[in-house]
């Protein structure tokens, strides 16, 4: 499911935005895949296409007839499928290559598995680690009916260091949504002050899905949340979540954690950094109160300059959490949030090698973590064309730590042709499986030229869930 794809929209001083829709087949056939727009209270099929086992394929929001400023998504195929949506402004001639653009984001679809996490029982909702108007941002909540009938919504925005829990909303907007219609919440114009932090609960009645773009327009940024799905009842049970990058003093990069406590109880909160290929750097526990959230800056949790690397973040109540990385000397920008579901075979259905000679500048590196805590885990790395062929001889095997993380940069990898467009298929014979991003940047853009697309699957990305402690 996706929640929105822009056509020409302008939102908080940027724009006109323009979606790229990508989708890979993850089956061993052939599939069809219908695309579905939502136009006036209903859902309306404007492609039919035909996708080879392996094979990806990227289409323009305007080929796919999405009508102007925007609409949500509904992707329908006989294969297991991974899609995501990257958005750009002003639209280009060479996209989904980034060259030309002024400021570009994105994320990846939204599975089933995780809308119905997010209606699965009385105290479920989706979440947003998130939510800001402070320093020139602004946050735009997108929450979109897929149900066959109308969808109540309330939507709560809870503030930063909230002492007073359930009572400590500084917001509670609600709302019937109609079948394939999206609410869209202007934060700022809604609280109706700057200088706020905070997190969003949003508690749906049926399907529907969640996504945040939080902007800033004075440097022209944007980032791109998904809501996290979570039983916010589901206290006294350990929860591990896994996020695959962080940075301090990276080339310029530098990491921000955001981290809600979602439930009615304090929350304790433990973060181990690993270093890429390596162990545990650092732990450090904090203490949450019942629906609040903080910010966590690395660069004061992680002493090592030059830092890169990933993060396991345990509690024993719900907390989402939310990656901020940012490179403001380039004012580079991009958000992904920690992830609980083990991947096992998965996709990101749009990678990146650049080619100077024929401008195009955008990059992409995988960053993956391991969520076996007690032995190695090796990932298998397959690139693809649109064909679903191979682009290597021998895929690409990437060993991660206990508990750890790896990475690979496609410009560093042997045998892959400057200019390379593809799709990324990870596989693991490891039960644990693991969490990987994307992150695709693209530094000749005016404004901000990054984005995180996350590996998904049919098992989900957006949800976490808790455990009996061991």
């Amino acid at each position: 499911m996706l929640p929105w794809v822009p056509n020409g929209e302008v939102v908080g001083g940027l724009g006109p935005w323009y979606g790229e829709l990508s989708f890979q087949n993850l089956g061993a056939s052939s599939c069809a895949l219908s695309v579905y727009v939502s136009r006036n209270g209903s859902w309306v099929r404007t492609a039919q296409i035909s996708l080879t086992a392996g094979a990806a394929r990227t289409i323009g929001a305007s080929t796919l007839a999405i009508p102007s400023p925007g609409s949500a998504v509904r992707l329908v195929a006989g294969c297991p499928l991974a899609a995501s949506v990257k958005q750009i402004t002003p639209d280009v001639v060479t996209s989904p290559w980034s060259d030309g653009a002024e400021v570009v984001t994105g994320y990846a679809g939204i599975a089933q598995a995780d809308i119905d996490a997010a209606t699965a029982g009385e105290h479920t909702a989706w979440f947003l680690p998130i939510a800001q108007t402070n320093s020139d941002w602004n946050t735009y909540v997108r929450i979109t009916n897929f149900a066959d009938t109308g969808v109540d919504v309330v939507t709560e925005f809870y503030p930063t260091d909230n002492i007073v829990g359930s009572e400590g909303a500084d917001l509670v907007l609600t709302r019937r949504i109609g079948i394939g219609q999206t609410w869209s919440i202007n934060t700022l114009f809604e609280l109706g002050q700057s200088g706020w932090v905070g997190y969003a609960r949003i508690s749906v009645s049926d399907d529907a899905a969640v996504i945040a773009l939080r902007t800033k327009a004075s440097t022209s940024m944007a980032l791109t949340n998904v809501g996290i799905a979570a039983d916010a009842s589901a206290i006294d049970q350990q929860y591990i979540s896994a996020a695959p990058l962080l940075f301090n003093a990276y080339n310029g990069w530098n990491t921000g954690i955001n981290l809600a406590n979602v439930s009615d109880e304090v929350a304790e909160v433990r973060l181990e950094y690993y270093e890429a290929g390596g162990g545990m750097v650092q732990e450090d526990t904090l203490y949450l109160l019942p629906r609040s959230m903080q910010y966590i800056y690395t660069p004061g949790d992680v002493p090592d300059a030059g830092f890169v690397g990933s993060a396991r973040i345990i509690s024993d109540m719900p907390v989402v959490a939310a990656i901020d990385e940012v490179k403001y000397e380039t004012t580079e920008g991009l958000s992904y949030h920690a992830s609980a579901i083990g991947q096992r075979d998965a996709a990101i259905p749009l990678a990146f090698r650049e080619d100077p000679t024929k401008n195009r500048h955008d990059n992409s590196g995988i960053n993956v973590s391991n969520l076996n805590q007690a032995a190695e885990q090796v990932v298998t790395i397959t690139l693809v064309d649109v064909t679903g062929a191979h682009i290597l001889d021998e895929p690409v095997t990437l060993t991660l730590p206990p508990g750890g993380s790896n990475f690979v940069y496609l410009p560093f990898i042997e045998g892959v042709p400057h200019g390379t467009l593809a799709a990324v298929r990870m596989t693991s014979n490891d039960s644990a499986g693991f969490v990987a991003i994307s992150n695709d940047i693209n530094y000749v853009v005016g404004g901000d030229g990054s984005v995180v697309f996350p590996a998904s699957s049919s098992d989900g990305y957006y949800r976490i869930y808790g455990t009996p402690f061991p």
